[in-house]
């Protein structure tokens, strides 16, 4: 399925791409706070934080290039990290408020990149059954 380039794409998908953008760098924010401020004798260090920070940081270069597949691969790591925070949250209360804001970041970024691939994918069908419709109208 083809999906239109950035420059043509719609202010509801610009402001959804925004959101999944910026989840993912805040994602990295949360896990360096918590391993340096961080008073759970498990925080994150050493190559357990390289581990859940390298799939966040590997999607960026792609959704900055605007590239669809690099934004669906952000919320699969959304949903990796919604699996570990959610975990941490209730088994450890001492970092309890990094772990539920990174489990708010991850539903905010997986809502707005779903979001995104369900109305991509409806203006795509429309397009392909209303071929008077040129391509470039449908965002």
């Amino acid at each position: 399925m083809t999906h239109p380039t950035p420059a043509k794409l719609s202010p509801d998908i610009i402001w959804l791409r925004r959101i999944i953008f910026w989840a993912q760098p805040l994602i990295v924010i949360c896990y360096l706070v918590m391993a340096m401020l961080g008073s759970a004798p498990s925080r994150p260090q050493g190559s357990w934080l390289a581990v859940l920070v390298l799939p966040a940081l590997a999607t960026m270069p792609g959704m900055w290039a605007g590239w669809y597949r690099a934004f669906v691969w952000a919320a699969l790591a959304d949903l990796f990290y919604l699996l570990i925070a959610t975990t941490d949250a209730w088994t450890l209360p001492a970092d309890r408020p990094y772990n539920l804001l990174i489990v708010s970041l991850t539903v905010i970024g997986f809502c707005a990149a779903w979001a995104q691939g369900i109305i991509l994918r409806r203006r795509a069908k429309q397009a392909a059954h209303s071929p008077s419709v040129p391509r470039d109208k449908l965002d």
